[in-house]
């Protein structure tokens, strides 16, 4: 007789032996599983894991070491260029030599650059922190996928003294003339001219700049001309 007292017996009584082969529903599972993982190994590209060691370094620190690791996984960066936070490399195995960078630009933390296809950044360039630069695009498909699988990518190109600030959206295409803004969170869909400030989504111009040989002071600020010298020789100072 069982006393009152006994514990009862903890989850329930195995139904199949434990040495029982798994079910071909179960096998089947593990083999798709292990096979996305061979793939996923195989596809890695080792130098872009190694980049992502750089996540651990504070933002606005070590500028120059992160732009030589940023170098080492096969982008094109120049002389004196500032990679101020990590930055998302989005592409194929390889496609990291689709980024060149020139003399004196600066990246800030969290940028994106998408590079199915080149994107070529001129010299003094400012890539504000979460600015993203996309080549590659999809087609509208049918109504059962709208996004049509097939992908194709068109170059970008930042001509020298550009500024893309905080947040904003470069598309495939598109070419952001020398000396303009991107204001932060704008979307640039179409070419943006020389000296000319784009704001919006879509973006569109909304003041044009002082060109060359201008001179200009510190307190600029993007949604005005109130920060160029008053004593630039051009006259410029009657711009309010």
């Amino acid at each position: 007789m069982t006393s009152p007292l006994a514990r009862p017996p903890i989850g329930t009584p195995l139904s199949e032996p434990l040495d029982e082969a798994p079910s071909p529903r179960t096998a089947s599972t593990i083999a798709r599983v292990l096979a996305e993982v061979c793939s996923g190994i195989a596809d890695a590209d080792g130098r872009r894991l190694a980049w992502r060691t750089a996540a651990a370094l504070p933002d606005f620190t070590f500028p120059g070491i992160r732009a030589r690791m940023l170098a080492a996984v096969g982008c094109d960066l120049r002389r004196g260029v500032g990679v101020l936070g990590y930055v998302h490399l989005i592409g194929p195995p390889g496609s990291a030599k689709n980024l060149r960078v020139g003399a004196g630009s600066i990246i800030g933390p969290g940028a994106a650059f998408c590079l199915d296809a080149p994107i070529i950044v001129g010299e003094n360039v400012s890539i504000g922190p979460n600015a993203m630069l996309y080549t590659a695009m999809h087609l509208i498909g049918g109504p059962s996928r709208r996004m049509h699988p097939s992908a194709y990518a068109r170059p970008v190109v930042v001509e020298d003294g550009a500024w893309i600030a905080l947040g904003a959206l470069i598309l495939p295409g598109v070419r952001v003339g020398r000396g303009a803004v991107v204001a932060a969170g704008a979307v640039v869909s179409k070419d943006v001219p020389d000296n000319v400030l784009v704001a919006g989504n879509p973006a569109a111009v909304v003041q044009e700049l002082p060109g060359p040989g201008h001179l200009a002071d510190p307190s600029i600020h993007v949604g005005g001309l109130r920060g160029y010298a008053p004593g630039c020789p051009c006259g410029c100072s009657a711009v309010p």
